[in-house]
């Protein structure tokens, strides 16, 4: 009896079903990531791939040319220089710290003093920052076939800037150099691209938006070792516009010659715009110092030099004004309705106010009109009239003019000054008692005030224009680099204004007319020239000499330049300071007359 078996049919269980659906959907995430990679990525993947064999530099963007108001002489300009650059995370690396002594030795330099560079740059860690400017070519040479022999070290020429004049201008222009942690939260507040050089202090600070340009990119292709075979493409740097400055450097160098071996300052306007024709501070540095980044032991040393060259007195040196402050007691007299023009005051040579005693150039002027007792500056006149007046009416007047406030230049790290006000009184730490006597004191400009040489500038062009000063500027126009090259005119802005009487503007006038047409201003005469001014002499340390003050205008009606000279330690005003004062005014009169023959021909 055959036996028929039943056909055997597989068992599908559960496992076998799970196994089969993993598998599947694996498979699938497979050729989905693949079809991502290929397709939705591809250009993706194909410039990351592009990049491991390309590699894009930055290339420095000449800085801004700077000329005087002539248009023709150039302060500052740009040339091309080697520069030596490190990586810094890779040079300041544990294993790399032989790296910068090597390459000192090379370049016959202090390294700390590149160490200083890279720690400054840390900012950009892995690129390529200026460690060293200047490299010879046999160093530069030397440097790049060290090669991987020196890491994080390379060679690169730039477009640097220099200084024809650097002496004259360094307190105006000042320096560049290699940006530190504080320039690059400065420049990325005002939305700005950090470049490799950056202004420092003065006119290269203030306009760092306009002078810095715009960099160029250059892409290379490089090898498995990261060095260049070709340019791939390039896009050409933008350079920073330029500036036409109000300077006049016939008048800057004139002011550095008379001014050579004195501390003090020089400071000359256009009363009618506001324009700086010349800024000077004496002494100055030499800005070629701070090329390449300055060393400790030479910052040391002018930071610490008893004549403070690194300090700009003509916008930051603070002094008491002395006789030329009268001008404004005479202001704030004329505006309390206490009219000082017809009023006449004996003289004794002193005034004597509770237990003060004021001494009036040590012999008697016997009586005084306003204009004899400011063409001889008289203490009791003007101290019994500061009296009569208050100290409110004297400050509030001052603080109108312009003092005890910064005049808003466009320069960096201006001093406001100080006038004794409510505020200030109210501010001190410990309550002050004010006597009659600090008030004839200011009224003389002593005691408690202090002014820069600009802010008296400022009050002899407000005399000079009857009333109304200009805001100063030291930049006239800027020209945008690019091929239209638009020129941006700056506009002149009222600074201040005092409103008084054309008689009393006309009285004033005549008494400093009178100043140096018999008075203590003899010696700043010129020929065929009527021109206003007023002395001073200002006590600032018992048995030295005082400071010489300087302040005036010219012509006297229509005038065409307003002047502050100080020079400190050096006695009186109107021996020191008029002699230079006449060089400068006779010297800017005379530019003036030639340009009007040259431009009537």
């Amino acid at each position: 009896m055959s036996i028929i078996h039943k056909p055997h049919e597989p068992n599908l269980d559960l496992r076998h079903i799970v196994s089969l659906i993993v598998i599947g959907l694996c498979l699938c995430a497979i050729f989905l990531r693949l079809w991502v990679l290929q397709v939705v990525r591809h250009e993706e993947f194909v410039e990351k791939a592009q990049s491991y064999r390309t590699s894009s530099f930055s290339r420095l963007a000449p800085r801004g040319l700077i000329y005087d108001r002539t248009g023709k002489v150039l302060l500052a300009g740009v040339k091309p220089r080697i520069i030596v650059t490190a990586k810094p995370k890779i040079v300041l690396a544990e294993k790399n710290k032989w790296v910068l002594k090597k390459l000192a030795q090379m370049l016959g330099t202090e390294e700390k003093k590149l160490k200083k560079e890279c720690e400054e740059g840390f900012w950009k860690p892995l690129l390529p920052t200026p460690i060293f400017l200047g490299a010879t070519p046999s160093q530069a040479t030397r440097i790049a076939e060290a090669g991987d022999a020196l890491p994080g070290i390379g060679v690169e020429t730039q477009a640097t800037r220099y200084y024809p004049e650097s002496k004259a201008y360094s307190h105006l222009l000042s320096y560049v150099w290699t940006p530190d942690s504080d320039d690059v939260v400065r420049l990325k507040e005002m939305k700005l691209e950090v470049p490799d050089y950056v202004g420092k202090d003065g006119l290269e600070y203030v306009y760092e938006d306009r002078l810095m340009g715009k960099p160029g990119i250059e892409r290379v292709e490089v090898n498995a070792q990261r060095k260049p075979i070709r340019v791939l493409e390039r896009e050409n740097p933008v350079p920073g516009d330029r500036l036409i400055l109000s300077i006049d450097n016939r008048l800057q160098m004139l002011a550095q010659k008379l001014m050579a071996g004195r501390e003090g300052a020089v400071v000359m306007t256009d009363p009618a715009t506001g324009e700086v024709l010349c800024l000077y501070s004496s002494p100055v540095y030499d800005a070629k110092k701070f090329d390449g980044g300055i060393s400790s032991k030479n910052y040391k040393e002018l930071s610490e030099d008893k004549h403070t060259p690194l300090n700009n007195r003509a916008i930051k040196g603070l002094y008491s004004p002395g006789s030329t402050f009268k001008l404004i007691t005479a202001m704030a007299a004329e505006k309390a309705g206490m009219s000082s023009l017809y009023r006449h005051v004996n003289c004794p040579g002193f005034l004597k106010i509770g237990n003060r005693t004021v001494r009036c150039q040590n012999h008697a002027h016997g009586t005084m009109s306003f204009r004899t007792a400011l063409q001889k500056s008289c203490n009791t006149y003007f101290g019994s009239l500061a009296d009569n007046i208050g100290r409110e009416a004297i400050s509030d007047t001052a603080l109108e003019a312009g003092l005890g406030a910064k005049t808003g230049i466009d320069m960096r790290t201006e001093y406001k000054g100080l006038v004794p006000s409510d505020e200030w009184l109210d501010s001190r730490r410990k309550p002050m008692k004010w006597y009659r006597g600090d008030t004839v004191n200011i009224g003389i400009g002593q005691g408690y005030l202090q002014v820069t040489p600009l802010q008296m500038c400022q009050v002899a062009s407000l005399v000079a224009n009857e009333g109304v000063s200009y805001k100063p500027h030291v930049v006239k126009a800027i020209i945008e680099s690019g091929p239209d090259g638009k020129r941006v005119d700056i506009q002149r802005a009222i600074a201040h204004e005092i409103r008084l009487s054309t008689t009393f503007w006309n009285e004033m006038k005549a008494a400093l007319i009178a100043v140096i047409e018999g008075g203590t201003g003899g010696r700043a005469k010129i020929p065929g020239v009527t021109w206003a001014a007023k002395t001073g002499s200002t006590e600032h340390r018992s048995g030295k000499k005082t400071h010489a003050w300087f302040i005036g205008f010219a012509p006297a009606y229509q005038p065409k330049v307003a002047i502050s000279v100080i020079v400190e330690g050096a006695g009186h005003g109107g021996e020191i300071s008029a002699p230079i004062a006449k060089q400068l005014v006779q010297t800017y009169l005379e530019i003036l007359r030639k340009e009007s023959a040259a431009s009537s021909n």
